[in-house]
């Protein structure tokens, strides 16, 4: 099973792709497309390129399942309204099932948890702790 878990942040999409072999180890596919960032949300031209960048990484990697981690709609902690368009044009992804997982069900699961994988940067860490969890 391939999986892609994606921490939206502000105009970037950070995604980790992880798989198990036979022997249950986890395997760090992600190679150099560790993020897709989004020049200008107002701009029609750089929504289709973000758009197709997304897209075509998803067909590059042939997931069997995609997860985004959730953000808070309103509140002091409320996330940018870019990241809620972003999360949009990547569900409207059609082929593979996508689902979001909130980062208070991966804080309580990695604290009985240990993360069998490690990420090379540090802003992956939320991306890599979610594909993870979906591999579980």
């Amino acid at each position: 099973m391939k999986v892609i878990g994606i921490e939206i942040n502000k105009k970037r999409v950070i995604s980790v792709v992880l798989s198990k072999d036979e022997q249950g180890n986890y395997i760090n596919l992600t190679g150099k497309d560790k993020y897709v960032e989004i020049i200008d949300d107002q701009k029609n031209e750089d929504v289709q390129i973000f758009l197709k960048e997304i897209h075509n990484f998803f067909d590059t990697i042939k997931p069997d399942h995609i997860a985004v981690i959730t953000r808070q709609t309103k509140g002091k902690f409320a996330a940018a309204a870019v990241s809620f368009k972003l999360e949009a044009l990547i569900q409207c992804y059609s082929k593979t099932t996508m689902s979001f997982v909130s980062k208070q069900t991966l804080t309580a699961y990695y604290k009985k948890n240990e993360l069998p994988v490690s990420y090379t940067n540090t802003y992956q860490e939320n991306a890599t702790r979610l594909a993870a969890y979906l591999l579980r």
